[in-house]
């Protein structure tokens, strides 16, 4: 078993095996010479950074993508040593430390790059960047009508180096393209610009996961697979793609603590928002919101228990979930319970709970907390 470790028997279990295939399945559909960025921030999106860092290191990954110094920090101690993107930038104060673990920092503004340039010259190196253009998204970057002024500006600069390019794509995902195509159409532009004020970037990217599927003209010389990697894909890639052997990489498990016998017509859970129509056997588990397991699929949610789904009754609450498992025969004290992955013939996906509660696969992976503990199976 996964959870032979004592304590709560609430964990999530990730699948080293699928996190390798399902890179390998990006990097056969985008082809040997264009460079792969897993983005392994937000914890890798709840998978765990360090050990899903260290399985794609083996796989031969070109680069990892992280939202903040911090994180490319853990990276460094625990051992990473490919290339590291600070996709966020960096903070007042960082740059000493971003520069001594090298981190390459996207960058947007021209403050931060002087005080770059000013750490870097005190160090004796010049320090490579990316720099960020605004094509459409509207949150960081140079806004793709000022590139040229940026490009003037950043002349003085003698211990910085624009060793890459990038935007980000708003609606890749998205079967209208016109807005995609406008974007690449800007951001082709600005690369033009940059090189016709004599920078020469070596790595020019655009191509998140759905792009990098559905949009070739967007890979460049890099894509930044994140939820494909994971085996996200029906709230991820447009319409258009074929099915993808991609596999999830988490499941989350937890064990019935408590059964019990209650009475048709008795109300459950915090309020009593749920009422039983017949007899029935409730069990209790030991997760709930603090966990990651949403409040929202409080009366509406789904677990599978010994290959049958059970129904989830009653209020999510922070620390207890409660199933109905009137209908599933043998159900015993800590049997198993799969609240994400699979179970026999069953699953559920991140993508089918993300559905019920209205939101993507990324937040529910990424919501689940650090205090369940994860495990690591395969290679």
């Amino acid at each position: 078993m996964s959870d032979t470790n004592s304590g709560r028997p609430t964990w999530a279990e990730i699948d080293l095996d699928a996190l390798a295939s399902n890179f390998r399945v990006i990097r056969e559909h985008v082809g040997s010479n264009v460079r792969l960025m897993a983005a392994v921030k937000a914890n890798a999106y709840g998978h765990g950074a360090v050990e899903c860092a260290r399985h794609l290191e083996r796989e031969d990954v070109d680069w990892f993508g992280v939202a903040l110094p911090e994180e490319g920090f853990e990276l460094r101690s625990a051992g990473i040593t490919k290339p590291i993107l600070c996709l966020g930038g960096f903070w007042k104060g960082q740059e000493a430390a971003c520069l001594k673990e090298e981190l390459t920092p996207v960058v947007y503004r021209l403050d931060m790059i002087e005080s770059l340039d000013r750490a870097a010259r005190d160090n004796g190196i010049v320090a490579d960047v990316h720099v960020k253009i605004d094509t459409g998204m509207g949150r960081l970057g140079v806004r793709s009508d000022e590139v040229a002024q940026f490009c003037q500006a950043l002349s003085r600069f003698q211990h910085v180096r624009v060793d890459g390019l990038m935007t980000h794509l708003a609606a890749a995902d998205d079967t209208v393209e016109d807005f995609t195509k406008a974007q690449l159409a800007r951001f082709e532009l600005a690369v033009n610009t940059f090189r016709e004020h004599g920078f020469s970037p070596t790595c020019i990217h655009a191509a998140n996961s759905a792009a990098a599927f559905a949009y070739p003209r967007a890979r460049g010389d890099m894509v930044r697979p994140g939820g494909t990697l994971y085996g996200f894909s029906r709230d991820v890639l447009p319409p258009k793609i074929a099915t993808l052997p991609l596999r999830p990489v988490m499941s989350l498990r937890s064990r019935i603590m408590l059964l019990k016998q209650v009475h048709k017509g008795e109300k459950l859970g915090y309020g009593g928002s749920f009422e039983t129509a017949r007899d029935s056997l409730i069990a209790t588990i030991p997760v709930g919101y603090g966990d990651g397991y949403r409040r929202a699929l409080s009366n509406r949610g789904r677990v599978i228990v010994r290959g049958k789904f059970a129904p989830v009754v009653g209020r999510v609450s922070m620390d207890l979930t409660l199933i109905d498992v009137t209908d599933v025969a043998g159900v015993s004290l800590d049997d198993q319970v799969t609240l994400l992955g699979q179970d026999g013939e069953l699953s559920i996906t991140a993508e089918d709970v993300a559905a019920l509660v209205g939101t993507i696969s990324y937040e529910i992976a990424c919501g689940i907390s650090n205090r369940v503990r994860r495990t690591y199976v395969g290679s």
